[in-house]
């Protein structure tokens, strides 16, 4: 009767054999035949099934195939222990190749969605996708290591004294990446952004975990440590939803009250007539020794800097041609001196009223 039962080492490798070209059959199902049903757009809650089940490793797959025959195999208690954990290794391996597409997916779903309705979220990428697997892949090492009977208290304390001296040390490196995940977090400013930071002006290019780049006006790449950049005073032109222009016209002291009444409603009755655009004074402010001032301020409705020049070129140039046709002369920086016939200047004595223009 002994005779009729197969030798252990054929059974075992008979069952590995098996148990491989099962799952691998099983894999092959869902990913083409199976997968073609799911992936209607009537089944799309199901496409998790086939991705999930096309991240399937062969590694996994052979050392699946691989413990399933040595349990057929006669063993002590302490290679059963020994095969019991190394299993238990290679799924856990497994459940982090899973799970590091499964998020990955998740997030890709998630920023694409964001993005669609604020392309300038993309900034966010890479910082969101280095934490989450450096929670999972620590989450799933502390796990695996809990359940192969390791005390993780004591790592977790070891690992702590040891994080105090690599931040001691890398504080520099570690600021920036703070920074980084500040600027994601508080958004002062995203990819496509027009900011101004002290001397440096520009469209920001990239915000990286440790720096930020910005193309400058005249080409060149600036980059700038994140930790540097948040401490200084950043003006972002790409929030602006409108800008205020105000302007000064110096206008001689020849024109009486009524010509100065004029030239103020020359200047309100053009802005007015102008689109995009929103009056908001005109006055005659100051009378200088050298001119008559006017001040004027207006707004233009858009954030755009080349529509904001061009509305302001066209009223400047209206106001120019207004102001010839009427007369309206602007006062120019010149200095008027009297001389006397002899070819000295007057003294105080002989011209008590000695004009003088002085810009």
């Amino acid at each position: 009767m002994r005779n009729l039962l197969p030798n252990p080492y054929l059974l075992a490798v008979g069952i590995s054999l098996l148990s491989f070209f099962l799952v691998l059959g099983l894999k092959v199902l869902f990913s083409t035949k199976i997968g073609r049903f799911i992936g209607r757009p009537e089944n799309k809650w199901d496409d998790i099934v086939v991705f999930t089940v096309e991240k399937t490793t062969y590694t996994f797959m052979a050392g699946m195939a691989i413990y399933f025959g040595f349990l057929a195999l006669p063993h002590s208690k302490k290679w059963s222990h020994y095969g019991d954990r190394a299993f238990f290794i290679i799924l856990m391996w497994q459940v982090a190749i899973w799970s590091y597409h499964l998020l990955d997916k998740w997030l890709a779903y998630a920023i694409y969605r964001r993005t669609r309705t604020n392309p300038a979220a993309a900034s966010s990428v890479s910082l969101i996708r280095l934490f989450s697997r450096l929670l999972l892949f620590t989450a799933l090492f502390l796990f695996t290591l809990s359940n192969l009977g390791i005390r993780v208290t004591t790592i977790i304390a070891g690992l702590g004294v040891g994080g105090i001296a690599v931040a001691l040390a890398l504080q520099k490196i570690l600021g920036d990446l703070f920074s980084s995940l500040s600027i994601v977090l508080d958004k002062p400013f995203v990819v496509g952004d027009f900011v101004v930071l002290d001397q440096y002006m520009g469209e920001v290019e990239k915000i990286g975990l440790k720096t930020t780049r910005i193309r400058s006006l005249s080409g060149e790449q600036i980059i700038i440590s994140n930790s540097d950049l948040l401490a200084t005073r950043i003006r972002n032109y790409k929030r602006m939803h409108e800008r205020r222009v105000v302007f000064f016209l110096n206008l001689v002291h020849d024109l009486s009250v009524d010509r100065l009444k004029e030239a103020v409603g020359i200047i309100t009755s053009i802005i007015h007539t102008k689109n995009r655009t929103r009056f908001e004074r005109c006055h005659f402010m100051r009378i200088c020794p050298t001119s008559f001032d006017i001040e004027t301020v207006f707004w233009v409705l858009s954030e755009d800097h080349n529509l904001y020049m061009d509305i302001q070129q066209e009223i400047f140039l209206e106001i120019l041609q207004a102001f010839s046709q009427a007369g309206i002369e602007f006062a120019s920086p010149m200095q008027t001196i009297y001389v006397s016939e002899n070819g000295r200047p007057f003294n105080q004595q002989e011209h008590k009223s000695v004009d003088s223009i002085i810009s």
